[in-house]
C-alpha cells in the first residue's frame, strides 16, 4: 500500500494552524500488459480515497456526510482566522486610502509689499460744515419747543370737552334710574297692576343699558383723554430730546474737527516711519512662507512614513493570509464517512472517506455509500492546496 501525505504549512499568527494529513491507500501497478495496467487505472481512480486530518479546531471541516464534492473543493480551513486577518487587512486599506485621499497644500511665496502712497493735503471743510449744519438744526430744535410749549403742557381742549359731555351724559341717565326705582317702589306702595309694573321694570332696563352706555362713553373719553395726555408729554419729551442731540451732535462735530485734526499730525508723524514697518513686513512675511514650507515638508514626510507603515503592516496581513493552511479535495465524489474527532495534547484528528461518482454503480451497488474499499489499483491524488482561499 502506498501512503499519500497532505501536509498545512505553518502559521506565524498567534492561533495554532490547521494540520490536516490525508493517508490514501493505492495498491502498486502489476506489471502487465497495457490492457491490463489500462483497466487497473481506471479502477485505481474509481477507489475510495481516505484523508486522516489533524486540527486545532473541529469547526475548521467544512463537510459532512453526504456532501458531493470536486476536485478542488475546501475540505479543512480555518476560516475564523482567516476572517479575522482580512478584516484587519479591510481596516488597513481603509487607512491607507484615508491617508492617501488627504490632500496637502503646498504654501505660496508672499506677494510683493506695495508701495506706501504720499499723503494728500489737508483738508477740514467737511467737519466745518458738519458744525454748521449742526448749529443749525439745535436753533430749529429749540424754537419748536418754544412754540409748542404751551400747548403741551395743557389738556387737549377737544379731548377734555369729549369727557366732560359724557360725564354730563351719565349723571343725567342716573338721575333718570333713581326716578325710575322711586316711581316703582310707590306704584308698589300703592299695590298698582302687574301689568303696569312690568312696564315700569322693562323700562327701568332700559334706562340701566343707557346708563351703561353712558359708562362706557365716560370711560373711553376718559382714555382718550388720558392718552392725549400721555402723547403731549411723549412730544414734549421729544422735543426736549431734539434739542439734546442737537446739542450732542454739535458737540459730537466739533470733536471730530479737533480729531481730524490731530489725526493728520499723526499721519504726518506716521509717514517718517511707515516704510520702516513696510520692510519689516516684507521680513516677516518671508519668515511666515520659510516656515510654512518647513511644515509642509515636514507633514508629507510624515504621510509617506505612515504609508510606508501601513503597507508593511498589509504585507505582514497577507504573508499570514496565505500562510493559513487549506486542504483541498484531490479528486471528484461523495463524502461516504467521517470518523468521530479524537482529541489529544490539544489537537483533534478524525478520517474522512471519499468515494467517485460513479463507483457505486461499478460495484454493482444502487447506493453511492456501500461500495467496498478494496480495490486492486488506484491513481496517486495530488496533493491538497495550501494557498489562500475562501472556504466553500
Amino acid at each position: 500500500m502506498a501512503l499519500f501525505f497532505i501536509l498545512g504549512g505553518k502559521s506565524r499568527n498567534v492561533e495554532k494552524p490547521a494540520v490536516a494529513e490525508a493517508v490514501i491507500q493505492t495498491p502498486s501497478v502489476p506489471d502487465k500488459e497495457e490492457e491490463e495496467q489500462l483497466t487497473a487505472s481506471v479502477l485505481q481512480r474509481n477507489r475510495p480515497l481516505r484523508i486522516n486530518i489533524s486540527v486545532d479546531d473541529p469547526s475548521f471541516l467544512k463537510v459532512k456526510v453526504g456532501d458531493e464534492i470536486k476536485a478542488g473543493d475546501i475540505i479543512s480551513d480555518n476560516s475564523k482566522e482567516r476572517e479575522r486577518l482580512e478584516r484587519q487587512k479591510k481596516s488597513i486599506k481603509l487607512q491607507i486610502e484615508n491617508l492617501t485621499s488627504k490632500t496637502l497644500i503646498a504654501p505660496t511665496p508672499p506677494p510683493p509689499t506695495p508701495l506706501i502712497r504720499s499723503l494728500p493735503p489737508s483738508a477740514f471743510e467737511e467737519e466745518q460744515a458738519n458744525i454748521s449744519q449742526a448749529e443749525l438744526k439745535l436753533k430749529q430744535a429749540k424754537a419748536v419747543l418754544a412754540s409748542r410749549f404751551k400747548l403741551l403742557t395743557t389738556d387737549n381742549p377737544e379731548r377734555r370737552a369729549e369727557f366732560e359731555k359724557a360725564g354730563a351724559t351719565f349723571a343725567i341717565a342716573s338721575q333718570k334710574i333713581q326716578e325710575q326705582e322711586q316711581m316703582i317702589a310707590a306704584m308698589n306702595d300703592m299695590k298698582m297692576q302687574s301689568e303696569i309694573l312690568q312696564h315700569e321694570q322693562s323700562k327701568l332696563k332700559q334706562l340701566q343699558s343707557e346708563l351703561d352706555q353712558a359708562q362706557s362713553a365716560v370711560d373711553q373719553a376718559r382714555a382718550k383723554l388720558d392718552n392725549s395726555a400721555i402723547l403731549q408729554s411723549q412730544e414734549l419729551e421729544q422735543l426736549k430730546t431734539n434739542i439734546s442731540l442737537a446739542e450732542s451732535e454739535l458737540s459730537v462735530a466739533k470733536s471730530r474737527l479737533e480729531a481730524a485734526k490731530n489725526r493728520r499730525q499723526m499721519q504726518e508723524y506716521q509717514a517718517s516711519v511707515e516704510e520702516n514697518k513696510r520692510i519689516q513686513s516684507e521680513t516677516q512675511a518671508r519668515q511666515d512662507y520659510e516656515r510654512a514650507r518647513l511644515q509642509y515638508e515636514e507633514a508629507l514626510r510624515n504621510k509617506e512614513y505612515q504609508l510606508a507603515q501601513l503597507n508593511i503592516s498589509l504585507t505582514s496581513i497577507e504573508d499570514k493570509i496565505a500562510e493559513i493552511p487549506v486542504i483541498r479535495s484531490p479528486k471528484n465524489g461523495y463524502v461516504k464517512k467521517v470518523k468521530p474527532w479524537l482529541g489529544k495534547d490539544g489537537k483533534y484528528s478524525t478520517t474522512i472517506t471519499i468515494v467517485s461518482n460513479n463507483f457505486s454503480s461499478k460495484n454493482g451497488g444502487s447506493d453511492r455509500f456501500n461500495s467496498t474499499d478494496n480495490s486492486s489499483k488506484s491513481t496517486t491524488p495530488s496533493k491538497a492546496d495550501s494557498k489562500p482561499t475562501n472556504p466553500r
